[in-house]
């Protein structure tokens, strides 16, 4: 019997996993997940939460909730891989041999590497945290100047940002602020969205919003005495209150077995998803350093390449098949409005507007229950 382990237990590592069993008999391949974490959460809904307070709960399932029970499961911490020996060591002193390895160990906020998140003005929304002092912020907050910047690319979810920022302008405006806040959305590149098609339409938004955009804001530090963000070129931003995106890098392991780049994102060939210079090891979701999206859709789309070359290489077989970058990006500009964007290797994004009041209530809301009781569980 062979060891298939999935180190991560977010959205990619648990999908995959799922899916895994569904195509395996048992007595072919044990499936395991290496994974401390209790619960399993619905990040995209980080940059609504921030606006308002409702239980976490309510985007947060238990993981034996979303793990198959054909699965086993194993609550600890994966510290090291040693590629030669083809074994995981663990935080509990054991080690564990595999066949076939799959990585989904995510991306880490390396809020430590800015080392302001401990001021009451400074705040971003990829943590539960660190969410829950924002909320507190954006409730105290009487006018001034907001200002939101990413502090380095990559980071999970593009749009993120942007998105924060449609909706900070509607939130003001509801509680009667817009007229007493100035907005600024700092970004390194000459638009506020990477793809030039996306950026032109989120540039109209925020000129009709009157949104301030600086570009070529390439972030350096943080002057926490003066409210100042500073660049690398040395231009400074006053704030009243920074939403600051936290730099993002891969974990521990991923660097410390020297399976990473120089940010720790692990090496992937972006067709077959396999750890480049390595034997039946994989790579997906955002601790890759493959040219798409860091996103739960992006997971989604590239896993059946990933499955489909393990059954391969499983086989004795080339892993040929190749995942084409297709995948879809949900931009949010209002709590009530929405850009469908479609993209791939191949072509550029391709928006799609959802505009209709009750098509978008019907889609946001469908698309966590769908998260939870299909896509996570292998079902789509």
């Amino acid at each position: 019997m062979k060891n298939i382990v999935v180190v991560g237990g977010c959205f990619a590592g648990i999908t995959v996993a799922n899916k895994l069993v569904r195509k395996l008999r048992r007595k072919d391949a044990k499936v395991i997940l290496i994974e401390p974490n209790e619960f399993n959460i619905y990040e995209p809904q980080y940059v609504f939460w921030g606006f308002k307070k409702y239980p976490q709960s309510k985007f947060t399932k238990p993981m034996n909730k979303v793990l198959s029970g054909k699965v086993t499961w194993l609550r600890t911490v994966a510290t090291h891989i040693d590629s030669v020996k083809k074994q995981i060591s663990l935080s509990n002193g054991e080690t564990l041999p595999y066949d076939y390895l799959v990585l989904a160990t995510g991306a880490k906020m390396d809020e430590a590497q800015v080392d302001s998140y401990d001021d009451d003005k400074i705040h971003h929304f990829y943590l539960a945290d660190a969410t829950k002092k924002l909320q507190d912020a954006l409730k105290n907050f009487a006018g001034g100047t907001i200002v939101i910047s990413p502090s380095t690319v990559p980071y999970k979810c593009p749009p993120a940002p942007a998105e924060f920022t449609f909706l900070l302008d509607t939130y003001l405006r509801k509680n009667n602020l817009r007229d007493k806040t100035t907005i600024k959305y700092l970004y390194p590149l000459m638009r506020p969205y990477p793809e030039a098609r996306v950026s032109e339409k989120v540039q109209k938004l925020f000129d009709k919003r009157g949104i301030e955009f600086v570009e070529f804001f390439n972030y350096e530090t943080v002057d926490k005495e003066n409210r100042k963000v500073i660049s690398l070129e040395g231009e400074e931003i006053e704030y009243d209150l920074l939403v600051l995106i936290p730099p993002h890098m891969g974990h521990e392991i991923i660097i410390d077995s020297d399976l990473g780049d120089r940010e720790g994102f692990v090496r992937t060939d972006r067709f077959t998803l396999k750890v480049k210079d390595q034997e039946n090891m994989y790579a997906i979701g955002d601790c890759t350093d493959m040219p798409i999206s860091k996103s739960g859709a992006a997971a989604h789309f590239s896993a059946p390449a990933l499955i489909k070359n393990i059954l391969l290489e499983m086989k004795g077989k080339v892993p040929t098949k190749k995942y084409g970058g297709f995948t879809v990006c949900f931009v949010v500009t209002s709590f009530r409005r929405s850009l469908l964007l479609v993209f791939s290797y191949n072509y550029a994004p391709r928006k799609f507007g959802l505009h209709n009041l009750f098509l978008y209530g019907l889609f946001k809301k469908a698309f966590k229950i769908v998260y939870f009781k299909a896509l996570i569980k292998g079902y789509l």
